[in-house]
């Protein structure tokens, strides 16, 4: 295939050779999602449906690095989710990756405090603005050998919820940045800026809880991403779209209509479309880890997710691990810490290490053994070596001259208080405001 004319954000260019088409792959320029024009259908055609340019995407590399991108989700807050990617993003780093964290929360940006920085020098904002280029621009670098990451701009106002524009060049930025594992921690709830960015995720990681809210809630998510999903792909197709807007599967609360229904009417208006039905539930196949487990009984409620995507959405769910309870997890985030080295021995450490190991990167065997002891010694090192935050040292006091004295859990006269002892940064940046 010679002479292509290529369609990227509804911009046509062209034409272009097969090799040029393969160096704008491999820089981030044209993926998958974009269009490619098609002589004998005489119109525009998804680059992954043309057989032809399989061999373009088959080495997504940009220099030496073999870039891998992971979403991680949640259907709600208060599960863990940044607390989990910020040790995800050390456990990857200590294994000699390169990689980049992106706090893609807009609306509630945190993951910089989660890795011991009260105030980053440059954030998203920097980028929205158009005050830096490229996301390039906005990296920053932490504690951690080969870690870096872009922060959030918590609390600004139009960040939230980009505009259709924005996030498209969001999208493309990410795909050119230099780094063999790019984590996205998303926003919590199914919103379309976070659904989109967990669609396009090499891997599409779920953290839930065994709460009976968190299990419906995340079961929701799925099934919102996978509707999505075949809506975008099915655009061209009117009946096809017209069967998924059924009130069936669309209502929030139950489900009336399975996917498999909706497939066996699809099947008999347009074959076409049918297939490509198939290939996106086949593509469909998102991952999840399992928070706060207390007992081994819980561990059935990721089981249960399983079972009902299987049954209800024709997918496969694997269920990549669970991570006990912990209560150095909470200490490690009060100490502004990844719990990960905050205490590389607790329970909860060692469960999320095995889930990255085994389960995410399929390590295994006696080699395995062997990298494993010399991985746990890299982690106690920076561990060691990680800067201890120590911003309780001009907090406020717990006293009688507090409002909530006499109705605070937390309360110790004397001491420090564990709830507001952010009070001094947070005047000392409204004044410098």
């Amino acid at each position: 295939m010679e002479n292509l004319f290529i369609k990227v954000d509804e911009k046509e260019f062209g034409p272009v050779s097969l090799k040029e088409l393969k160096d704008l792959a491999k820089e981030g320029s044209f993926s998958r999602e974009d269009y490619i024009w098609s002589e004998d259908l005489d119109e525009w055609v998804p680059a992954e449906h043309t057989v032809e340019l399989k061999d373009v995407f088959t080495v997504n590399t940009n220099g030496h690095f073999k870039k891998r991108i992971y979403a991680v989700a949640s259907g709600k807050g208060g599960v863990g989710k940044t607390v989990i990617s910020s040790s995800i993003g050390v456990g990857l780093a200590s294994m000699g990756q390169e990689v980049i964290m992106v706090d893609a929360d807009f609306g509630g940006a945190n993951m910089h405090t989660c890795m011991g920085i009260l105030e980053p020098e440059l954030t998203f904002f920097d980028f929205y603005t158009l005050q830096k280029e490229t996301l390039s621009d906005i990296v920053l670098d932490t504690p951690v050998e080969n870690l870096r990451m872009i922060s959030g701009a918590c609390g600004t106002l139009g960040l939230a919820n980009p505009k259709y524009f924005q996030k498209q060049r969001f999208i493309r930025e990410l795909k050119k940045l230099q780094a063999d594992s790019i984590l996205i921690d998303l926003g919590a709830g199914s919103g379309f800026h976070t659904v989109d960015l967990f669609l396009l995720a090499d891997e599409k990681i779920l953290v839930m809880t065994p709460e009976p809210t968190s299990v419906f809630e995340a079961f929701g998510f799925i099934k919102i991403c996978l509707l999505r999903d075949l809506n975008r792909r099915l655009k061209k197709y009117p009946e096809a779209l017209a069967v998924l807007a059924k009130d069936g599967i669309n209502k929030p609360n139950n489900i009336q209509l399975t996917i498999g229904d909706l497939m066996t009417e699809i099947e008999k208006i347009d074959e076409e479309a049918l297939n490509i039905f198939k290939e996106t539930l086949a593509g469909f196949s998102p991952k999840l880890i399992l928070n706060m487990v207390k007992a081994r009984d819980e561990i059935k409620e990721g089981q249960a997710i399983q079972a009902a995507a299987l049954d209800l959405l024709c997918i496969n769910v694997e269920l990549l691990g669970y991570i006990s309870f912990d209560f150095q997890v909470k200490a490690a985030v009060k100490a502004m810490k990844p719990f990960l080295l905050f205490d590389p021995k607790a329970k909860a450490s060692q469960d999320l290490s095995a889930l990255i190991r085994v389960n995410l990167l399929g390590k295994k065997g006696v080699r395995e053994i062997l990298e494993r002891r010399r991985w746990r010694k890299l982690v106690e090192n920076y561990s060691r070596e990680y800067p201890e935050q120590n911003i309780l040292e001009n907090g406020t006091i717990c006293s009688v001259r507090c409002f909530y004295w006499g109705d605070c859990e937390y309360e110790d006269g004397g001491s420090h208080c564990p709830v507001r002892h952010l009070e001094p940064v947070l005047k000392e940046r409204l004044v410098s405001s």
